[in-house]
């Protein structure tokens, strides 16, 4: 299962749907590193917890954190281009496209994920 930014926040910020990521996270689970980009900014920038605070966190989770390669890109790069009118940001690209491109299911709070067209992964929500 990947993990979007979106779910491992609410996860953190102990927010409802909360128990389903952490649910997902012990059957073990892999989050794109953009992702993980956008979790420290978020939490750190917000003052929830202070910059080495987030990083073990998250290190102690046992998410397998996936390098954003070449192959990722090009697929992120085909849901950027059609970003609108999902509000899909440069982050929600590349949890796609990791999803994409292991064949995994992704776990997400953004429900507009769900009317993308012609998308190859299937979305679970996490409330």
């Amino acid at each position: 299962m990947v993990i979007d930014a979106s779910a491992l926040l609410a996860f953190f910020q102990d927010e409802l749907g909360a128990d389903v990521v952490e649910a997902a996270l012990a059957k073990g689970a892999v989050m794109s590193s953009v992702n993980i980009t956008e979790v420290i900014g978020k939490l750190v920038g917000s003052g929830v917890a202070p910059e080495n605070e987030v990083r073990d966190d998250i290190l102690n989770l046992g998410l397998e954190i996936a390098a954003f390669d070449e192959t990722q890109a090009v697929h992120a790069g085909f849901f950027y281009a059609r970003r609108s009118p999902y509000n899909l940001s440069l982050g929600d690209c590349a949890c796609l496209a990791l999803a994409e491109t292991r064949k995994l299911e992704v776990l997400t709070a953004e429900r507009t994920w769900q009317g993308i067209p012609d998308l190859r992964v299937r979305v679970h929500l996490i409330r």
